[in-house]
């Protein structure tokens, strides 16, 4: 009777600790999705692009706006200079087509460029990011943090920002 009583309890843990487990998997896969890993779509309402008058020494300023959906390739875009992201973007886009999306733009200086959110419409993201390809050297690189409103894009003599309103 002992024996028995043993096994059944036996059997009773190995059904708590495979519970435990699934339920620790559960939580940490939702972690991830509270944590932005998951992703959210982009809903801006639209993006306004402005070059000042001496932008990029009075030359014109490529300006990409970069969707990743991809976690792993997040950290390496989140990584790389305007520079680098300009020579491999083609490359990235092809070898990652889903988990990468990017629009791009070329203004002159004054130039003010409105476009509507919808160009950005599609999969969930796990991050985005703003490059201009300016003639000196620097990241030139700016991390978006909101997915949501109308993001202004600012184009300096030499740098760059971004402006996000809900």
């Amino acid at each position: 009777m002992k024996k028995r009583g043993l096994r059944l309890c036996e059997r009773l843990a190995r059904r708590a600790a495979m519970l435990l487990m699934a339920s620790g998997t559960v939580f940490a896969l939702g972690g991830c999705s509270m944590l932005g890993l998951g992703g959210e779509k982009a809903k801006w309402t639209d993006v306004t692009f402005a070059a000042s008058d001496d932008v990029n020494n009075n030359s014109p300023v490529a300006v990409d706006v970069v969707l990743v959906s991809d976690a792993t390739l997040l950290a390496r875009v989140a990584e790389m200079p305007a520079s680098k992201w300009f020579a491999a973007r083609d490359d990235l886009a092809s070898t990652f087509p889903k988990g990468l999306r990017y629009r791009g733009w070329e203004l002159v200086p004054g130039q003010h460029v409105r476009v509507s959110g919808e160009q950005f419409r599609g999969a969930s993201v796990a991050g985005a990011f703003v490059f201009a390809s300016y003639q000196d050297s620097g990241a030139h690189r700016v991390r978006v943090e909101h997915f949501s409103g109308h993001m202004v894009v600012k184009l300096d003599s030499n740098n760059l920002t971004v402006l996000d309103s809900k």
